[in-house]
């Protein structure tokens, strides 16, 4: 039986719906398709699968990527789906839970989770500025109307609130992944 089911993640909440998928798996519903707000599920036995999300440079059709996919693939570990974003593409993986019983990790070593959390950064901070231009922006057409009109435009004081807090918990979210390079770095040196 298909289950579709409308949520939303932010782009920086990686891990926190990589958690709710795999709890949908525990509960025998395995991914079969992911959109940027929709999740399709099919029955499964519970705990059967694990799945691990992660970023990729370039388009999920790019030679390098799908060269990596056929590398997971050698490994048990299915590519169910991917969405591409520009520059990148965000994949959804599964594998049998028995294969791997404490999870896929497939930045094991310190490096690739280096470059992983940049790749992160570099994402957040597109959005940072992204969404401080148009808060900017509609803050600007607030203030311009109110100057001109006496009149405040609350369709332009929702936007610029609505972005400012995205912003924000981008900002909070960039920052939090330069603290992981930099623990990862630190990590590294212990290790050399």
């Amino acid at each position: 039986m298909r289950r579709v089911i409308h949520k939303l993640f932010w782009i920086w909440q990686l891990e926190k719906e990589q958690a709710w998928i795999n709890e949908m798996a525990s509960h025998g519903y395995s991914l079969e398709h992911a959109g940027r707000i929709t999740f399709e599920f099919e029955e499964t036995e519970p705990d059967k699968y694990i799945y691990k999300e992660i970023f990729l440079k370039g388009w999920g059709d790019s030679t390098e990527n799908i060269k990596y996919f056929k590398f997971l693939e050698e490994m048990g570990i299915k590519v169910v789906c991917y969405i591409n974003y520009p520059g990148t593409c965000w994949v959804y993986t599964r594998a049998l839970k028995e294969d791997y019983p404490d999870g896929i990790e497939l930045y094991s070593d310190i490096d690739s989770k280096i470059n992983y959390q940049k790749v992160m950064a570099g994402y957040l901070i597109f959005v940072i500025a992204f969404t401080l231009f148009a808060s900017l922006l509609n803050i600007s057409i607030v203030v311009n109307y109110l100057l001109q009109y006496g009149m405040l435009m609350p369709l332009n004081i929702i936007c610029a609130a609505v972005t400012s807090a995205l912003c924000t918990a981008a900002v909070i979210a960039t920052v939090k992944a330069f603290i992981k390079i930099g623990n990862l770095k630190k990590e590294r040196k212990i290790h050399e």
